[in-house]
């Protein structure tokens, strides 16, 4: 019977082939992943959900509407109250909070529309929720205007004085015959900035070592997606997992280089730039997520806080990738989903993403969202973001698996676009996505000798930017 071994004449002379250049059966890398991979983490859920992209630009931005509907937040009107309390049918004053309005001091709230106020608020007496209109914009900028509000009905009245930061909704206008039209509103755009990062790995072979250390009698089930044939050793393995993991930390929790008059490095090319950086997910959402914290146990009551947080911007029926650290996993599996009882099969993706990674997702059903739960190693690995000076094992996030639709210019076309991705760095023919090159000294693998000395280094390198999109809706979830 002949050899199944991967077998060749003379020296190897082929480049050296990335582990995600080859089609390997999916046990082959199942085996590795598990071996070398440190766990399943947030770059290995974007490369299962076809999550990569590529950008033309180091630099790049995008554009997102914001919300057309928006709340009021009250600010104290003068009496230590959002809105103090008052007899039957009379007027009340009110203020808005900064964060209300934009930069050239625009609000959301309108002469002749209305806010309601809630049941809570309203006398005994009254029942129910009431309508009340603004009657009177005053004068000033900004925080320094005075709304005056006079309700529908004659007996509303507020028995219960209504809180700073309570928020309220606007209800529609109202009008007598013959008038005038209100201000007009525009939809505000928000941009959003990403930068590149470069992230590097280096192994080195003894001479003599590669000859002995290659995965020979796994190479053969495997080709090149290109068709050729590329040379594989334990240690670049070990190496292109080493460098995912630094995408994976700057994809999760990458800053940008905001000092730069510091933090430069003398290029070969000459001059100083700067030092890449991408901003990752969770610093994305420390700025623009919403937050969910808990006290002790995340059991159903937080899990229930959940669908009236995502409506409020906009999300309904949806799948939602819910991962976490592991302590926080535990008092999930044990609080939430064995309560609920409604595990699905999944989908075919995550059947797809088990004979890849040889990692499995609990789904589970709850007030019309499908939730697909995940531990993940960014989360939980105790010599990384895991450990115990760092709190994210008790951490997680939830995050819609959606497309947005953004433009790439302040008034350009829209396209809709993966809402989370990582872009790779690919343009004018230079593919930065994963570069592996040789520099050998003196060697009997065919490479070019550059020095004396009796040894083959292997260089990589990788461009990318986490890419993210309507992040006010995802929940960042975190322990008090």
């Amino acid at each position: 019977m002949a050899s199944t071994q991967y077998t060749a004449q003379g020296n190897y002379t082929s480049e050296w082939a990335s582990l995600y250049s080859i089609s390997f059966p999916p046990e082959i890398y199942q085996q590795w992943f598990q071996r070398y991979g440190g766990g399943f983490k947030i770059l290995d859920f974007l490369r299962m959900f076809g999550r990569t992209q590529t950008t033309a630009n180091r630099l790049f931005y995008h554009y997102e509407d914001a919300a057309e509907q928006r709340v009021i937040t009250l600010a104290d009107n003068g009496t230590g109250d959002g809105i103090d309390t008052g007899g039957a049918g009379v007027t009340r004053s009110v203020k808005l909070a900064a964060g209300d309005f934009d930069t050239n001091n625009n609000g959301p709230l309108r002469e002749r529309f209305s806010i309601l106020i809630p049941k809570a608020y309203q006398h005994a007496s009254v029942g129910r929720d009431r309508y009340y209109i603004v009657t009177t914009v005053g004068g000033g900028v900004g925080v320094d205007i005075t709304y005056t509000i006079t309700p529908m009905d004659d007996d509303a009245r507020i028995g219960t004085a209504i809180p700073v930061g309570t928020e309220l909704i606007i209800g529609p206008s109202y009008y007598a015959p013959g008038t005038g039209q209100p201000d007009g509103m525009a939809v505000g755009t928000f941009r959003r900035e990403h930068k590149t990062h470069i992230v590097k790995e280096s192994c080195g072979f003894e001479g003599g070592q590669i000859a002995q250390r290659s995965y020979r009698e796994q190479i053969s089930q495997a080709k090149l997606t290109n068709g050729g044939v590329g040379l594989f050793n334990e240690g670049t393995i070990e190496t292109e997992f080493r460098l995912d993991d630094q995408i994976d930390s700057a994809l999760f929790i990458g800053e940008e280089n905001d000092n730069t008059g510091v933090l430069t490095q003398a290029s070969q090319a000459g001059g100083t730039p700067v030092v890449t950086g991408t901003k990752g997910i969770w610093n994305w959402q420390v700025d623009l997520a919403q937050s969910l914290s808990y006290i002790d146990d995340f059991d159903m009551e937080y899990f229930d806080q959940i669908k009236p947080l995502l409506q409020s911007q906009g999300v309904v029926d949806i799948s939602i990738l819910f991962c976490y650290g592991s302590t926080l996993g535990l008092k999930v599996e044990n609080g939430v989903l064995e309560a609920l009882k409604e595990w699905s099969g999944g989908s075919d993706l995550l059947s797809e993403g088990n004979k890849m990674f040889g990692v499995e997702f609990k789904t589970v059903q709850k007030n019309s969202i499908n939730f697909m739960c995940k531990e993940l190693a960014s989360f939980a690995n105790p010599n990384k973001l895991g450990n115990a000076s760092y709190q994210f094992k008790d951490a997680g996030m939830m995050i819609p698996i959606g497309y947005a639709s953004v433009s790439n210019e302040m008034y350009g076309t829209k396209e809709t676009v993966p809402n989370i991705a990582i872009c790779f760095y690919n343009h004018n023919g230079e593919d930065r996505t994963r570069i592996i090159g040789t520099v050998a000294g003196l060697n009997g693998m065919g490479y070019q000798i550059v020095d004396q000395y009796d040894r083959t280094n292997i260089y990589m390198l990788s461009e990318f930017s986490t890419f993210a999109a309507n992040v006010n809706q995802h929940i960042q979830i975190t322990k008090s």
